[in-house]
Order: structure tokens, then sequence, then C-alpha cells
């Protein structure tokens, strides 16, 4: 499907947008979540698995939104942009581009090269007489993200993320958020 979604256009459950340089995948996952990953790695996530969505949409009003049957369940408060695009970058950013420039990002870019291609498995018979690989420490997986919207407390974001809503300071403070009370549409709260 390639790299871009443009206006009118969508994503349906099992469909993805592939990077430029094949590293980066956004995809509609059966269970209703938009992820972005890096590998197979999840990178971000919209949160919304368990919501049955059954598309992502690029809006003629400027809005990136994913739908339950005709219900919105997350957007990207774009209403109002022209022209907009939807892009999945070779620096793992997926971005909401208008005509007046960037509307909305994951804020996922790296400036660190593309992770390698997993190397194809080796036949059996050399699998015998190899060396074991040597252990590596697994990567943590980065931090999820999730943009506030109106109505959202720390406590229900939890309860999305974590199945618990007392776990709502995790949040704040991975999100530098004093007052874990205050939240506010469109700020962008990091989930660990």
């Amino acid at each position: 499907m390639g790299d871009t979604l443009t206006e009118g256009q969508k994503l349906v459950k099992g469909e993805s947008l592939t990077s430029s340089n094949g590293a980066y995948t956004l995809t509609l996952q059966d269970d209703g979540n938009l992820v972005l990953a890096s590998r197979g790695h999840a990178i971000w996530a919209s949160g919304t698995n368990g919501e049955d969505v059954v598309r992502a949409e690029v809006q003629s009003d400027g809005n990136f939104v994913l739908y339950t049957g005709d219900k919105p369940v997350w957007h990207t408060h774009t209403k109002g942009k022209k022209n907009v695009r939807l892009v999945l970058q070779d620096d793992r950013n997926l971005v909401l581009y208008a005509a007046d420039g960037a509307a909305w990002s994951t804020k996922t870019e790296t400036d660190a090269p593309p992770p390698a291609e997993p190397e194809a498995a080796a036949p059996a018979a050399e699998e015998a007489h190899a060396e074991p690989a040597a252990e590596h420490e697994p990567e943590p997986e980065p931090a999820r993200t999730y943009t506030v919207e109106s109505g959202d407390t720390l406590w229900a974001i939890s309860e999305r993320f974590y199945g618990d809503g007392s776990k709502y300071q995790v949040i704040a403070d991975a999100s530098g958020i004093s007052n874990p009370d205050l939240i506010h549409p469109g700020q962008v709260l990091t989930i660990p």
C-alpha cells in the first residue's frame, strides 16, 4: 500500500503502510489497535485495542480518524486542515501533513539508522554444526504515547492501558505532570 494515505484513503483491519526503507510499518491490527512497529517491535499505538475498530481514514475535513462502524473512537484533532496526507517516514515518525506543514505526528522520529532486516534462518544441516549465537539483552520497548481527548482523566487512561486506574501516577510521572487532576485535550502523554 506504500507509505502514504491521502484524503479519502483508509486502512482496514490487517492492512499496513510501510516506510520507503521497509523498516517501519503502521498496521490496523485485528484487535482494533493501530500500531507503529519497527521490524515487528511496537513503537507507538493508538490504544484502541478491544474497541472493534474497522477502519483508519484520512478524511477530507483534515482529520485522521479510527472508526468502529460509523462511530469515531480516536482522532488526530486536526479538523479544518487542508490537503492532508498521512506519511510513514523513514525516520520512524508517522506524520499527518497539511497544506501549511505538519499538523500531527506520533513524535517517534529517530536519527538512529533503521534496524537491519532479520537474517533468514539457516538450513537445519548448517544449524547442527553452528556455534550457539551470543545472547543479546533485548532492547527495552520505547514508551507509547496517548493524546488526551476531551473528557479524559488520568485514571481512565490508566485503566485503558494497564487495566488498573490506580496506576495513573506512573503516567503522570513519565509525562512530567505535577497535578494529575489537570490534563488538557491535545496534551501528549507518555505511557511507559
